[in-house]
């Protein structure tokens, strides 16, 4: 198992699925059912396919400005987290909703909800800047209770619970990876 720069120039146009990461904490087991590695192709695939997406912006704000991006140009509903909301607004932009991490989970595995925008529950919850821990255990239970839901993670550290995730990178390499999935979706 190489480190995470030698498994990024092994395959720098993400071919073949990506490379095998671990978890990003060694304690975080998930079980039988892993997640995939995404490449920025097959994460931008999924973002176009789904039907209602969600945005899912937590606390860490390190790439806000590529996840309002994402949320603009593909009409994405975004629910801020923590204090996100006040440097969304500082920003000029308003998050669809405000809710803590825990709020949001509880609607997202509820088939009944009908979603930020009263549309329908999403098919899809995309997690940025969430903190590795809450965000663990968020997709922990959505993996187990609700099916209908589709879960990437684009937060730093691999988080064997989602569907997709990234593979352990660092900051530079993962700057690039989001690069990517931007120009692909």
């Amino acid at each position: 198992m190489g480190s995470e720069e030698t498994c990024y120039r092994a395959k720098p146009s993400w071919i073949g699925g990506g490379c095998m990461t671990r978890a990003y904490q060694c304690a975080n087991v998930p079980g039988p059912h892993l997640g995939k590695v995404g490449t920025p192709a097959t994460v931008a695939a999924a973002i176009k396919r789904a039907k209602r997406p969600v945005l899912i912006v937590g606390s860490e704000l390190t790439h806000l400005d590529w996840a309002l991006a994402l949320a603009e140009g593909q009409g994405i509903p975004v629910v801020a987290t923590a204090h996100v909301a006040g440097v969304m607004i500082e920003k000029g932009v308003n998050p669809d909703r405000v809710l803590g991490v825990i709020e949001i989970t509880n609607l997202l595995k509820s088939p009944e909800w009908k979603g930020i925008r009263g549309e329908g529950q999403h098919d899809l919850a995309i997690f940025v800047d969430v903190l590795y821990y809450m965000e663990a255990q968020m997709l922990s239970t959505l993996k187990h209770f609700a099916p209908h839901i589709k879960t990437i993670s684009l937060t730093r550290g691999h988080q064997p619970n989602a569907n997709l995730s990234l593979p352990n990178l660092s900051e530079k390499k993962m700057g690039e990876f989001l690069a990517e999935v931007m120009e692909a979706v």
